[in-house]
């Protein structure tokens, strides 16, 4: 399969013989990341400045946050945002300006070319200086932006790059919290880093350069495919240039299915669309969930005869109904929307994960048996989308409008600006199939004439850029917000913050369910679905047992109801901070732990297990779990035991030993609803080994074996 890549004007993958820097290559791109970079958690005067001694500053390479200990030195996310208990005024989690500087050299074999400074994203606001002189500002921190730089260079010579970056809470910046000393909703459920946490790039290329391509497939399920191609082109040049531009379409097996080519004038610093159209693509091949068929355009821009720039983006063939009230379909084949929610949080990183990381996240999600990842509550990295694309897991973005919505005027211009980027930067993903207007940004008191005024505006934007894919908004409290989007999306925390686990009957996209669950706790009781465990609304159940109980009913419900509603993502994929108030309290203190996964991205909890057994299929996937890897202290004598096993199996049978004492086989018996475990009741536990084996279609397909404490071994 053909390697995807993100298409914006500041991302994209480039062919291999461009990165060789040579005066003859059209464009040169490569990554400053492991530069020698100095920082400072501080607000620096003239920070920016050539002749600034930095010596004492910290070294540290990029991607970098400053909360959550990426450095090894900065890590104050797990301390709170302020000091309640002596004083209110106190800030313990860092909010403010943080320096970077680094040197760079660009060759003078360059001069007359355009140089730009590319940044993934900067939490939450950025400015850049290059020798002293200020080259751009950017507000917003989970969005790619690019600054050319050119006019600021010493070719040849070192040239200094400075960044101030700032993740103090704004009100003319989203994420904003209306009282960050006030609980949820005026306070928000997650950490906001600062740094620059993501990629940063350079980018050399001519005078006139290919700044983004965006690429539309129109099809349905009798309608022939069409592919809509739009090239921007800009001329940074001084004068007039006549381009042309040929536009090649290659499918996911390499061959190449259709071409075309297009002529335009461009005047001195103006930038031209080209839009050609095609309906003539050879065999199509759908992007879907199972078989994510990845195509590709070649950009290449002649001016004068002579090629001087190519340009690679990327697109999927794929249609899909999405509405509440019934069934989901991709492709027209009806399927469950099987998501789970995903924060970009990782132990001792922050935000700054490596673009491996963002790779293996995906690849345990879509392990697990998910379709559909829901990115909360900010656009994901590039190459977290690129592995959905490559593996076939649907997304839905959403700009960080979350919890506060304000009313400045200023607040409202850098939601759209959020929502032109996003969409833009991510527009050519067939992964994604959903955009996000914001999430629980209609409940920390602002009027809802300025939610409504607001909503409604950038819903306008998303559908002026967008017109093929829905919008959607999760958990507003006003129905005249709901009524905007296009799939409004409610949570659903019954069983936990209230009501009882059996009230949930889903029949709108649900954005959000689950419980939190703290991995070394465990419980014997036995559960109701009809009872409530949480006298108040406040959590007393964190054992893996009472989580594990939660989600079987909400999956089975779920899958019960497929023909009645779209589907559902599950809170959370990984445990991530939280340093809002109330947070304090849990048993790590602020961690929000309701993910299936811990905070480290690799120790599953039992309830992942859960998710493998309902979501892959034994001929493709056959597991096997005896609940739970973590309880095996649980039972201080032998005797009489319930043991309960999670498979996808058809059969499972459970031993004793390493297979011979047998307690039978099982079919899926069990759970809240009777169809989610394979389960012995009373069975006659003696020695200090479980394990169990799964069959499917008569045949051995998987085991697992637990060792237990305190009993003795079966060859005693």
């Amino acid at each position: 399969m053909l390697r995807s890549t993100i298409v914006s004007f500041i991302t994209f993958i480039i062919f291999c013989s461009f990165v060789q820097a040579e005066p003859s290559c059209e464009r040169v791109r490569y990554s400053i990341n492991a530069n020698d970079w100095k920082f400072k958690r501080a607000e620096i005067h003239k920070g920016y400045e050539i002749g600034l001694d930095d010596n004492d500053w910290l070294k540290v390479t990029i991607p970098h946050d400053y909360n959550g200990g990426s450095d090894g030195v900065h890590k104050d996310v797990f301390k709170g945002r302020f000091d309640f208990e002596n004083d209110a005024d106190r800030r313990l989690m860092y909010k403010g300006p943080g320096w970077y500087r680094t040197r760079f050299v660009i060759d003078k074999k360059y001069e007359g070319r355009r140089i730009f400074i590319e940044f993934e994203a900067v939490s939450l606001e950025a400015t850049v200086w290059v020798n002293g002189k200020e080259v751009g500002r950017h507000q917003g921190g989970y969005t790619a932006f690019s600054f050319d730089i050119t006019d600021a260079l010493r070719f040849g010579q070192d040239n200094l790059l400075a960044v101030r970056a700032d993740n103090t809470n704004n009100p003319a910046i989203a994420p904003w919290m209306a009282n960050e000393k006030l609980p949820f909703p005026f306070s928000f459920d997650y950490a906001v880093y600062g740094g620059i946490y993501r990629d940063v790039w350079i980018t050399i290329a001519n005078p006139v350069k290919i700044e983004k391509v965006l690429n539309t497939a129109m099809c349905g399920q009798a309608s022939p495919t069409v592919l809509s191609i739009a090239t921007h082109v800009k001329n940074y040049s001084e004068n007039e240039q006549t381009v042309t531009l040929t536009s090649i379409v290659v499918d996911p097996d390499g061959n190449e299915v259709a071409q075309a080519t297009g002529q335009k004038n461009i005047p001195p610093g103006q930038e031209v669309v080209f839009k050609q159209m095609k309906s003539a693509l050879g065999q199509i091949q759908f992007w879907d969930v199972d078989h994510p068929k990845i195509y590709t355009v070649r950009s290449i821009l002649r001016c004068g005869g002579k090629q001087v720039d190519q340009f690679q983006s990327i697109f999927g063939i794929r249609y899909f109904t999405l509405a509440n009230g019934q069934a989901f379909s991709l492709n027209g084949e009806k399927m469950l929307i099987r998501g789970v929610n995903r924060h970009q949080d990782m132990e001792g990183v922050g935000y700054a994960l490596s673009n491996a990381q963002h790779h293996a996240d995906a690849n345990m999600i879509k392990e697990a048996g998910f379709n559909f990842v829901r990115h909360a509550h900010y656009p994901c990295d590039p190459e977290f989308a690129r592995a959905c694309d490559e593996l076939g897991l649907m997304l839905w973005l959403e700009i960080p409008l979350t919890g506060s919505t304000s009313d400045d005027p200023a607040f409202f211009e850098n939601c759209q600006s959020q929502l032109q980027e996003m969409i833009e930067q991510y527009y050519n993903n067939p992964a994604v199939v959903l955009w996000g207007i914001g999430n629980e940004s209609d409940r920390s008191g602002a009027p809802e004439a300025v939610s409504n005024h607001v909503f409604r505006e950038l819903v306008k934007t998303a559908k002026t850029l967008d017109q093929n894919r829905p919008t959607t908004g999760c958990n507003y409290q006003y129905q005249s917000n709901q009524d905007l989007v296009d799939v409004y999306a409610p949570q659903d925390w019954s069983g936990w913050y209230g009501g009882v686990i059996s009230d949930y009957r889903p029949e709108k996209l649900i954005g959000e369910y689950g419980c939190s669950i703290h991995y070394p706790m465990h419980n014997d009781q036995t559960f109701d679905a009809g009872q409530s465990y949480h006298p108040d609304g406040r959590p007393d159940f964190w054992s893996q047992e009472y989580g594990a109980f939660l989600h079987e009913y909400k999956v089975s419900t779920g899958q019960s109801r497929m023909d009645n509603f779209p589907g559902h993502c599950v809170w959370v994929a990984f445990d991530f901070a939280s340093p809002r108030v109330g947070r304090g309290s849990n048993p790590i203190p602020y961690l929000n732990q309701k993910g299936l996964v811990l905070h480290d991205h690799k120790t599953k909890k039992d309830v992942y297990y859960f998710y493998q057994s309902m979501y892959r299929d034994a001929a493709d996937y056959p597991m096997v779990y005896i609940v739970s890897e973590s309880w095996t202290d649980r039972w201080a004598e032998p005797g009489e035991k319930d043991v309960w096993v999670y498979s996808n199996c058809d059969t499972v049978e459970l031993f004793n030993d390493n297979g011979t004492r047998s307690f039978g086989k099982r079919t899926k018996n069990a759970g809240p609803r009777g169809d989610t475990r394979f389960q012995w009741d009373a069975v006659d536990v003696q020695y200090n080994v479980l394990h169990a084996v799964g069959y499917h279609k008569g045949k051995q397909v998987a085991t697992h074996t637990i060792k237990l404490k305190n009993l003795q071994s079966p060859n005693q």
